[in-house]
């Protein structure tokens, strides 16, 4: 049988990131996933829109998956509001499984009051609930409250972060940092940092949409295996390398593409059958 995982997230129809992108992940490491949907959201043209599931249905989906005492790990991803976001830490706040958070913040048609609020419900709710958070790097500047465009400043930012609860911090660094390298900044629970850095891609179209969801979806599936956070996060690094590598592009009008987390058993199959 393989172990459950569950992710609480939003769909994404183009299946770039959210909640398609978690369970491909889980699916390629052997785990049977699950879901539960806290938004649908639709690209047309370059119009984003965010359809929030209500109140209710969300809870309906928590009390249906929760009865289940076999879950290994949570992924929490895209929450749209405060209501849900107080929901699900109340739901989760005796879990005792690994819960990882990709604190994905979308402030869409959103004023500076509700912004706040959301960030505040973020930090204050879900980031003490997790066991390792992963924001980017303009994720980690508004959870952390500062400017982030250094080495040291992604070691500040995650130590800033970390106070609020003794988890595993990763400050995604991504294209955004300057230099040639993607580098990735982990403070552990021990209070101790380790650096991961890779060549950063180089594509006429990076296909990087969904990279965020995939890299801590595959977080999750490692921490159901039974990794520790060092493996689990380096693990993760090389899936999503390859996730963007051997990226989809969907058509030519959309300025990305996404990732593809098959990527990482496609060239393990072509390395073993040379």
């Amino acid at each position: 049988m393989p172990k459950k995982v569950l992710t609480i997230a939003g769909s994404d129809s183009l299946s770039g990131g959210g909640l398609q992108a978690d369970l491909a992940t889980f699916n390629e490491y052997g785990l049977f996933g699950l879901s539960i949907i806290t938004s649908i959201v639709t690209v047309i043209d370059d119009a984003v829109d965010i359809h929030v599931v209500p109140l209710n249905v969300l809870s309906q989906q928590l009390s249906s998956v929760l009865v289940l005492s076999d879950i290994a790990a949570i992924k929490i991803g895209f929450v749209p509001n405060i209501e849900a976001i107080e929901l699900i830490a109340q739901r989760l706040k005796h879990v005792t499984i690994p819960i990882i958070l990709d604190p994905v913040m979308v402030f869409k048609e959103t004023n500076r009051t509700e912004m706040q609020g959301l960030l505040r419900a973020i930090r204050e709710q879900l980031v003490p609930l997790a066991t390792v958070v992963t924001p980017n790097l303009i994720e980690a500047e508004l959870l952390a409250d500062q400017s982030i465009e250094t080495l040291d400043d992604m070691k500040h930012a995650a130590q800033q972060i970390k106070s609020v609860a003794g988890q595993t911090i990763v400050i995604k660094g991504g294209n955004r940092l300057a230099g040639h390298d993607a580098v990735d900044v982990v403070l552990d629970e021990d209070n101790r940092y380790f650096i991961l850095s890779q060549d950063k891609i180089k594509q006429s179209l990076l296909c990087n949409n969904g990279a965020g969801c995939t890299f801590a979806a595959s977080i999750t599936a490692n921490y159901a295996i039974g990794a520790n956070a060092q493996e689990a996060i380096t693990n993760a690094k090389e899936f999503v390398y390859h996730a963007i590598k051997q990226g989809i592009t969907l058509n030519q009008t959309l300025p990305v593409g996404t990732v593809w987390p098959g990527a990482n058993r496609y060239c393990h199959d072509s390395r073993t059958n040379r």
